[in-house]
């Protein structure tokens, strides 16, 4: 296998960073991790050597990143400030899904006629934390929202082959008489469909607009309404009313965040093949509001920490937030890395006296 670069996840659950001379500082509870800045070098400032600080990383020499855990922190190989490329800030996104939907306007439906309503699935989940653990009910994004109450896990990991998976759904002409039947009928239909309730949830009964939204990140369908035969004024094929629909644009938080903490985890050196494996403390939390700090930073070759090739670049991930929704502050942040604004949308934040 090819070398890769020592690329890192750290879980911040309390905002409140490290302070003191103590290196390693266990965590109380999986949600209340810290992050450390342990600074090497004395510094211009009042900035002992071997203790944390909160001050600017700018004002430092050479310092470690590093999350408590429930035992010894993780750490991050000790880095030149000099040798910082770049800080990526991600400001928190909301964890929900309002971009996948379709929506059905029947209009007008021909008397006496059966309609198809065809929902053909694209795409499947594809964040890690589905594969890794596909039971966990909170990769539901939507699940809360009624009508279709309740979190749902997504029935095809596993199965999803390539190409499309199309749903059909006939609506007799008994139930084609006003728009509103209609959409009721698919609704009631999907409900009952154990499968197809796990991938969609709808708007609320009796409303002459169906909108389908997808439960979960990735997921991405089309959906297609036609007469299903030319018995009246309706041929057979053509389409019943209006269709629209917005494409999939991803959100951040939980999802990401647990996919990554858990794809980066063998990373740490914890694991011992040889032995029944360990369960491991999964320290994103459902429910927070994650920002997400992406420090991309030269290293040592030959000599560095890491398995990385000359000229590439070390990464650490810092997923940082709150139960809150979303930061309301995070002062100490704020003066450490040089983000502008906490809980903002998607900003870049380019420190070219980082630089050299």
């Amino acid at each position: 296998m090819a070398p890769s670069n020592l690329n890192q996840v750290f879980i911040v659950n309390d905002i409140a960073m490290l302070t003191g001379t103590s290196f390693n500082v266990p965590a109380t509870a999986a949600n209340g991790t810290k992050l450390g800045i342990w600074n090497i070098d004395p510094a211009a400032g009042p900035v002992a050597a071997n203790t944390y600080t909160v001050t600017a990383i700018n004002d430092l020499k050479r310092f470690q990143l590093t999350q408590t855990t429930l035992g010894n922190v993780i750490a991050t190989p000790i880095i030149d400030v000099a040798d910082i490329v770049r800080i990526n800030y991600n400001g928190f996104a909301a964890d929900v899904q309002t971009t996948s939907i379709q929506t059905w306007t029947p209009g007008s439906i021909v008397a006496n006629e059966n309609v198809m309503v065809r929902i053909a699935l694209r795409t499947a989940p594809t964040a890690y934390e589905y594969f890794a653990n596909p039971a966990n009910t909170n990769l539901d994004v939507v699940g809360s929202t009624a009508p279709s109450a309740g979190k749902k896990t997504f029935p095809l990991v596993g199965n999803f082959s390539a190409g499309r998976m199309i749903f059909n759904i006939e609506i007799p002409s008994t139930s084609t008489g006003t728009a509103a039947a209609a959409c009721d009928y698919v609704k009631n239909a999907i409900s009952a469909n154990k499968t197809l309730d796990a991938i969609f949830n709808y708007n609320a009964l009796a409303a002459s607009t169906l909108a389908l939204t997808a439960r979960h990140i990735g997921v991405e369908f089309d959906l297609t309404v036609s007469y299903s035969d030319g018995s009246a004024a309706g041929a057979t094929g053509a389409s019943v009313g209006t269709v629209a629909g917005t494409r999939f644009t991803p959100t951040s938080n939980y999802v990401q965040a647990i996919s990554d903490e858990k794809s980066q985890r063998a990373r740490y050196g914890n694991f011992n093949r040889m032995y029944f494996p360990v369960a491991q403390t999964d320290f994103a939390q459902p429910g927070y509001a994650y920002d997400m700090l992406e420090i991309s930073y030269r290293h040592g070759h030959p000599s560095s920490t890491g398995i990385a090739r000359a000229g590439e670049l070390n990464t650490v991930k810092i997923y940082f937030g709150s139960s809150a929704t979303p930061l309301a502050t995070a002062a100490n942040f704020v003066t450490a890395f040089g983000i502008a604004t906490i809980g903002t949308d998607v900003e870049r934040v380019e420190d070219t006296a980082l630089q050299s």
